[in-house]
């Protein structure tokens, strides 16, 4: 009898022991002594200077040719029986004379150099001049014998060419720097501590 008395009562301790363990194990789990990490992706906003392209107009000097006319006879003219006559001066170089003629009646036009000399000669009611002279004193004659008092048109005139300086505009492309906002994204990494019961039953 006293032998079942003294087996029973062993058998507390252990029992005690065995809870004990127990709960020292699971308060040891529960306590936050594991370090895990974690990594998430954040945007943000920098702000960057970039280049920016943009066109303005340069002025620039060039020298281009012109052609110029000064007309001295440009109307109707009587004819006469001694003809209608126009003197002109060339007083520019390299330049020539230009111009028409109509007549309702056939005759000859005719320009004659300083020395009376004729150089250049049309016959007929119509035509056009374009001829070079060097610088002198000229006469231009119209005449015809069929019947006068006729209005005869007469163009006539000096063409040149000058050279003259002009200012032109050119599109050039520039750059300057701007402010730009710039979308990037960064890596964060956080540590938290959890319990062993949290790594177990995750």
């Amino acid at each position: 009898m006293k032998f079942r008395e003294n087996k029973t009562y062993n058998w507390k301790p252990l029992v005690a022991g065995i809870i004990t363990a127990f709960a020292f194990i699971a308060i040891i789990f529960a306590l936050p002594l594991k370090v895990i990490s974690t990594e998430t992706i954040e945007t943000y906003y920098v702000t960057e200077m970039q280049q920016e392209a943009y066109s303005v107009s340069e002025p620039y000097i060039t020298e281009e040719v012109y052609e110029k006319t000064e007309a001295f006879a440009d109307g109707f003219y009587k004819v006469v029986p001694s003809g209608i006559v126009i003197p002109f001066n060339i007083d520019r170089p390299d330049a020539k004379l230009v111009g028409n003629f109509e007549n309702p009646f056939p005759g000859s036009f005719v320009i004659f150099n300083a020395a009376n000399h004729i150089i250049w000669e049309s016959l007929g009611n119509r035509g056009s001049i374009d001829l070079p002279l060097p610088q002198g004193r000229y006469r231009a004659r119209f005449q015809e014998s069929v019947m006068w008092g006729q209005d005869c048109y007469i163009y006539l005139a000096t063409q040149w060419t000058e050279t003259q300086q002009v200012t032109r505009y050119k599109e050039i492309t520039e750059y300057r720097e701007v402010p730009v906002q710039v979308e990037k994204q960064r890596t964060i990494i956080e540590q938290h501590r959890i319990s062993l019961w949290a790594q177990i039953f995750k």
